[in-house]
């Protein structure tokens, strides 16, 4: 026992001595990279500290001119730039990994080096990602919150006005599904429901202050069964410029997904903002059917005015179209494809997305809209053509 003991500390030494070295390569390797990361992340956090700044430099200035642009020249292609980008970026990336495992095989002797290498180009490569998204569209989330920009009221709304916040949406959703289901009727293709939200967002009044024209057209998803089982509707490349929308969606909910991610494409980050702008787009569109998509979102009001008085708001939401309780029925089932491992991991990242963009609820933030919705409607309040 004593002979092993005294065997085994010189392999400690050895071993320890090894691990200093390796640690002393390995900053001497990593330390430019993650100097140059650990700036992007501290222009980033400094932003945060100066959104007005942001607002008026980069979200009214800087980020139009790089969005037209990107847009612009991906904007005549006939497939998704963006998509065949990440299509590109996984053969490349697993190319990689082969290729990182096929040299430790071979050179299993200069093992240190080869990772070294790997972490220093996976630093590199993380560090100019983050630059380029963050210029490209990420400081977007620094700007301030457009509940304040557009001036609203951000008191807590009473059950009267609530109440008649929510006859508003169950108005909007009913009247727009019988003049979309009306004899004659032909609903608008996907270029026909583009060229009505672009002109309902060249025609809005609130939006007038910000950059909402000139932008390439949204286009659809070659993949969009993947999509689906990620439970995602549609999907805003920054680095292509390109609104990407989910073509296997129900058509009622598309005209609202594309008008969200057209609200992405013009600056507006957070996900509450940008349904907030593709509801007022969709419900003062031309069109009764995208207005019965926009409508459908505004549902958060009812459940503000349920939180105060159930009853009322049970009473309210019965006079809802039977054809609109068919489709809620009809996107329930559809969107049951996301249920599994894929769809629980797509939400997680995009929450760890969202929060690592300081957007404290994550995903959560989708369902914040009703703040807006609510200050929207106290600025303006509903007018019923119905008591």
């Amino acid at each position: 026992m004593g002979e092993h003991a005294a065997d085994s500390t010189p392999l400690r030494r050895r071993l320890s001595l090894e691990l200093r070295r390796a640690l002393r390569a390995a900053r001497r390797e990593l330390l430019k990279p993650l100097a140059a990361l650990l700036a992007v992340v501290l222009v980033q956090q400094a932003a945060a500290l100066a959104p007005g700044l942001v607002e008026k430099f980069y979200a009214r200035s800087v980020y139009p001119r790089v969005a037209r642009t990107l847009s612009r020249l991906t904007g005549g292609l006939a497939f998704s730039a963006g998509e065949a980008l990440f299509v590109l970026f996984s053969v490349v990336l697993l190319s990689a990994l082969a290729l990182f495992v096929y040299n430790l095989a071979r050179r299993r002797e200069e093992w240190r080096s080869l990772v070294l290498a790997a972490c220093r180009l996976l630093l590199w490569c993380a560090a100019v990602f983050v630059f380029v998204f963050m210029l490209a569209f990420g400081l977007n989330y620094q700007r301030p919150p457009l509940v304040e920009t557009l001036g609203y009221d951000q008191r807590r709304a009473g059950a009267d006005e609530l109440d008649a916040m929510t006859r508003a949406v169950v108005e909007g959703v009913n009247r727009n599904y019988e003049e979309s289901h009306a004899e004659g009727y032909a609903v608008p293709d996907t270029p026909g429901v583009v060229r009505v939200l672009e002109e309902s967002y060249a025609r809005e009044a609130e939006l007038s202050p910000f950059a909402v024209g000139g932008f390439g057209p949204p286009k659809p998803v070659y993949f969009s069964g993947a999509l689906t089982r990620l439970g995602i509707s549609g999907i805003y490349v920054p680095f292509t410029g390109e609104p990407n929308f989910n073509a296997d969606a129900p058509d009622f909910e598309r005209p609202f997904s594309v008008a969200h991610e057209m609200a992405h494409q013009r600056g507006f980050a957070r996900e509450s903002e940008a349904n907030f702008v593709a509801f007022l787009v969709c419900t003062h569109a031309s069109d009764p059917f995208v207005r019965y998509s926009g409508f459908r979102q505004g549902f958060g009001v009812a459940f503000e005015l349920y939180k105060l008085e159930p009853e009322r708001a049970r009473a309210i939401l019965k006079g809802l179209n039977p054809g609109y309780r068919e489709d809620s029925q009809r996107s329930a089932r559809f969107w049951l494809k996301a249920g599994g491992r894929a769809g629980a991991l797509s939400q997680r990242l995009n929450d760890l997305y969202l929060k690592a963009n300081r957007v404290k609820s994550g995903t959560k933030n989708y369902g914040e809209v009703t703040a807006l919705l609510i200050g929207h409607y106290l600025k303006s309040p509903p007018t019923l053509s119905t008591p």
